[in-house]
């Protein structure tokens, strides 16, 4: 029988073990009056081992309310105000991002929405330790594939423990690579020219393995009809053709598709999501 010695690591290799910290990841977030989503997303970034910075563009609701909860404030490591000018300012939210990126002390930051969840492939593995992962690897930067749910058979719950219990989606991915979210906080790069999407500025190594996020873009079909309807872009980045895909369009093309026009998971938490049927467009966009 071989001895228990030669199968161990060396009293050397586990002093090193234990002197290498974990790989510590921030997620920097732009929010507006987006208290339905936000305890969900916030709760799953402390359930998988991530602190957060808070950009919050003026809101109105009960956001800052939900910040100061014990939960969630301890790993609330930066906040700042941003004035409302009455207009969506995506340019603006991007740019206070990015200047938030540059405060954090992390070694990776991680860019996302009120209305998304971001895991790895992996059953188990959390985002941090996905992220560490790669890092190993000697990546820098993470793109995303994204996954739209739409809340067919029933509405998004707001605060819901765990993941939400929506399985029908869509693989949105309109070109390749699109989502470059998580990156090392050392780069000398940024998002902004690209309207949040594909970072520009020194070369980096893109890791060839993605991840999910999750986009929980409307919470029940009231909401889908009110949310684009409702919202003033700034006429700039209008005029710049972002903002292409939601501008213009009728309300009732926001109708929901049929459940057996999307893909469907065997369960909420399943990471098996399926990339084999793209759309470049999204389902309010069809003809």
């Amino acid at each position: 029988m071989p001895s228990t010695s030669a199968r161990s690591p060396s009293a050397s290799a586990r002093a090193e073990e234990r002197a290498t910290p974990p790989t510590r990841v921030v997620a920097v977030l732009a929010v507006r009056n987006e208290r339905p989503y936000l305890g969900g997303c916030l709760a799953h970034l402390v359930d998988n081992e991530i602190d957060f910075f808070v950009v919050d563009n003026a809101s109105t609701d009960s956001s800052l309310d939900l910040l100061r909860q014990p939960r969630f404030r301890e790993h609330l490591v930066g906040y700042r105000s941003l004035p409302f000018t009455g207009a969506f300012d995506w340019e603006g939210l991007m740019q206070a991002r990015e200047a938030a990126a540059h405060e954090v002390d992390a070694d990776w930051v991680v860019f996302v929405s009120a209305d998304e969840i971001m895991h790895s492939y992996r059953g188990g593995e959390t985002l941090r330790a996905g992220i560490e992962r790669v890092d190993g690897e000697g990546y820098d930067v993470i793109d995303f594939n994204e996954f739209v749910f739409l809340p067919i058979e029933r509405d998004y719950v707001v605060d819901h423990p765990g993941p939400q219990p929506l399985r029908h989606y869509y693989f949105f991915e309109p070109y390749r690579p699109r989502l470059m979210r998580a990156r090392r906080r050392s780069l000398r790069v940024s998002h902004v020219a690209q309207g949040g999407h594909v970072l520009s500025g020194e070369p980096f190594r893109l890791c060839p393995a993605t991840f999910a996020l999750r986009h929980y873009m409307f919470r029940d079909q009231a909401h889908a009809y009110r949310k684009y309807a409702d919202r003033v872009f700034r006429e700039e980045e209008v005029d710049r053709g972002w903002h292409g895909n939601r501008v213009g369009q009728t309300v009732a093309s926001f109708t929901f598709p049929s459940a057996a026009e999307l893909d469907c998971l065997a369960a909420p938490d399943d990471r098996a999501l399926s990339c084999a049927r793209p759309r470049q467009t999204h389902y309010w966009q069809r003809s």
